[in-house]
């Protein structure tokens, strides 16, 4: 092994056998802070010993040379009289130890500034492992750490969270009534997740509105890849790519294949809420569309040696040959982020969407003792033109925004919501009628004309018509509007039309 860790499933279609500094090869280049409830990437453990084996590193010159950043004994004599003072003198007698550790610990992590540098113990460390293979019980969406908080960056169609309405943005603020403010995503994660069939409360902050949802926990199976037939244009297929998780560039590959089997001419590739995944599905997909020979990424070490990764036959031999386009927005990032700079500034693709979350950062993982690991940054992946695209993201070559009402798809249940109320709720409700078609100023007041366009609705999904918003109209509102995006996606509809 060497200096190298050792990744778990992260080498695979002749990646092994090129001999390509492998020290980056085997990273996960992490979300966007993004764990999922379906998904999450990790490819880089070592154990104990291989840590202590990496604290060597080589110089410029091919030398060897040994970390002098170890503590001194004046600082573990801190770090002792800390620990034993609060063991020994701290008010509760029962304070646990092991809490007083991992704090510390958790706390290393923290000072670096870094939202991708993690400390991970017990329940975080399973919930990163689940998501690697199988399914679990969840809720089926995705998340990222923005100003300490933790925020929701995408709902799986037909899970839970998308049933009850939950979208990009809403800010998780309390888990069953646990405060989550600068909790980590992988905490967060942990308390989300449970046996299927289980409820979960979630306080939610959407702008102003601060909302509690009861969630039923489902199986949440892994699906990375989803291929279909365009339903307007049968030569036409889409590619949703969801993650990029340990066998994604064979599922690419696969519904590719399944799709050109049905007729399928030109393509449509949706990195849209794509949080990223592991590195280097990244590349093996990318070599997918870039000639031989041309740059998919760099990658910058904290020595500032950067190191290019080109299209090779040794990253697989499958091509994408027909005309496409690849879809992309403010919830595409990291490993989607090095997909589309490749296939931006290699292959001259058309991008359609909007820019980027913009993450260029790598990351790994080192187990530290059982049921702990250390999650950090230790490099900066740029683009094929030595681009950072860190915190500014990636701009479409086709800028095409979604409709007003895309944002706007929860409603309050807990009371019913009838004419004279005034509230954020109300305009909330007034906003996805009129999305729906009806006529209604979006103003937050519940008139006359609200209730009768209620009431016509009502009467359409065959509800009663008392022109009031209780629970089973303010779902059937949800669904509805749900289905009116699906219809009016504005940004696949322009990649149909490139395409055509």
């Amino acid at each position: 092994m060497g200096n190298n860790p050792k990744p778990q499933g992260a080498v695979q279609n002749g990646l092994e056998s090129k001999k390509v500094s492998v020290w980056i090869l085997f990273l996960a280049v992490l979300l966007t802070g993004v764990f999922t409830y379906f998904g999450t990437s990790y490819a880089a453990r070592t154990s104990q010993n291989q840590v202590a084996q990496s604290e060597t590193k080589n110089d410029s010159n091919g030398d060897t040379a040994k970390s002098s950043d170890t503590l001194t004994n004046e600082e573990l004599k801190k770090l002792e009289l800390v620990y034993n003072t609060l063991v020994n003198g701290y008010v509760d007698k029962n304070i646990s130890k092991e809490d007083l550790i991992n704090g510390a610990l958790k706390g290393m992590a923290e000072a670096t500034g870094d939202p991708y540098t993690n400390y991970l113990v017990n329940d975080e460390t399973a919930a990163i492992d689940e998501t690697m293979t199988g399914s679990f019980g969840g809720i089926g969406a995705e998340l990222r750490s923005e100003n300490n908080r933790v925020i929701i960056s995408n709902t799986r169609e037909g899970t839970p969270a998308q049933k009850i309405g939950l979208q990009e943005n809403d800010a998780i603020l309390k888990v069953n009534g646990e405060d989550m403010e600068g909790k980590s995503i992988s905490y967060v994660v942990s308390k989300v997740r449970g046996e299927v069939g289980t409820d979960v409360t979630l306080t939610i902050q959407r702008g102003t509105q601060e909302l509690e949802v009861k969630i039923t926990r489902a199986k949440i199976a892994i699906e990375t890849v989803k291929g279909t037939v365009d339903s307007t244009d049968a030569t036409i297929g889409h590619v949703q790519i969801n993650s990029f998780a340990k066998n994604t560039a064979k599922e690419v590959e696969k519904a590719v294949t399944d799709l050109r089997e049905k007729g399928v001419k030109k393509f449509i590739f949706d990195v849209r809420y794509n949080p990223g995944g592991l590195l280097d599905q990244a590349i093996m997909i990318a070599n997918m569309f870039v000639d031989e020979g041309k740059t998919i990424l760099n990658v910058e070490n904290r020595d500032g040696q950067i190191k290019s990764y080109k299209a090779s036959k040794d990253y697989g031999t499958f091509k994408i040959t027909e005309p496409y386009v690849l879809l992309v927005n403010e919830g595409s990032a990291s490993a989607s982020e090095i997909l589309a700079a490749a296939l931006k500034e290699s292959a001259d693709a058309k991008l359609i969407g909007k820019k980027t979350y913009g993450k260029g950062t790598v990351q790994s993982v080192i187990e530290v003792g059982d049921n702990a690991e250390l999650k950090y940054t230790i490099a900066k992946w740029l683009t094929p033109n030595k681009t950072w695209i860190h915190k500014t993201g990636i701009e479409p070559t086709e800028e095409v925004s979604m409709p007003d009402y895309y944002n706007i798809t929860i409603i309050d249940t807990r009371e019913v919501v009838k004419e004279g109320a005034v509230s954020d709720n109300v305009k909330t409700i007034e906003t996805i009628l009129k999305g729906l078609g009806y006529d209604v100023t979006a103003d937050g007041y519940f008139d006359s004309k609200t209730t009768e366009a209620v009431k016509e609705f009502q009467k359409s999904k065959g509800l009663s018509e008392t022109g009031e918003v209780d629970e089973k109209t303010g779902t059937a509102l949800m669904s509805a509007i749900r289905d009116a995006l699906k219809a009016n996606d504005t940004q696949y509809k322009a990649a149909v039309k490139a395409l055509q």
